[in-house]
């Protein structure tokens, strides 16, 4: 593992990672999410905007593996219909 720094909403992290540019993609990316939060709601600390976007990607892995499932399940179903289009 090694030493990564990012930058989150203006506030500097150390993070241990495996994968430096990874971490430092997903920090970026979070730290434009909460920007965007905070224009809307400027009222809120850092915790609260962190909960915030926490709940709002949670929302969408949700419904991202909602998603998953459907396809899974279609894809079961194309699958048999080869098998039984191949077994005549």
């Amino acid at each position: 593992m090694q030493s990564v720094e990012v930058e989150i909403f203006g506030r500097r992290f150390r993070l241990r990672s495996d994968n430096p540019t990874h971490t430092q993609k997903i920090a970026t990316e979070l730290s434009r999410q909460l920007t965007e939060l905070y224009e809307t709601y400027e009222h809120l600390d850092f915790a609260r905007l962190l909960l915030l976007a926490c709940f709002q990607r949670e929302e969408s892995l949700q419904h991202a593996l909602e998603e998953n499932d459907t396809l899974k399940s279609e894809l079961n179903r194309v699958n048999q219909m080869i098998e039984k289009i191949m077994t005549f």
